[in-house]
């Protein structure tokens, strides 16, 4: 009963940690300053592969910022145009959170993909435009 309470009360504070975070993220968008936004990214350069990082988004645009050394090499086409957005395929719910969404762009390079949480969304499709 103890473990019960004890798994209750940290899945409550985890998520209202997340919630926090989300919503001061969203306040720092809103004022214009720079904001991290965690994602994955299919780059044309590294077929099949999905990388972890964040996209750092500003007024001016949006910049790359990678998490492993594999996409430290990448970084995001000049010409990049939204597509489309849609949910993950079964294929790919098994690589990245089934949760989230994934937004379709392309560029001279090639297709690529943006899988973001549903509460950042907004953030990458402003800056997409």
């Amino acid at each position: 009963m103890i473990e019960l309470v004890v798994a209750l009360a940290v899945g409550g504070l985890t998520a209202w940690l997340l919630r926090r975070k989300v919503r001061r993220r969203a306040a720092r968008a809103t004022q214009g300053d720079v904001i991290k936004v965690p994602c994955l990214l299919r780059h044309p350069s590294l077929e099949g592969r999905w990388l972890r990082g964040r996209l750092l988004i500003d007024p001016s645009g949006m910049v790359w910022e990678a998490r492993t050394k594999a996409g430290a090499a990448v970084s995001l086409p000049d010409e990049l145009r939204r597509v489309g957005v849609r949910s993950p395929s079964l294929r790919e719910a098994m690589k990245i959170n089934g949760g989230s969404r994934v937004v379709e762009c392309t560029s001279p390079e090639g297709a690529l993909l943006v899988a973001v949480m549903p509460n950042e969304l907004d953030h990458v499709l402003a800056a997409l435009k």
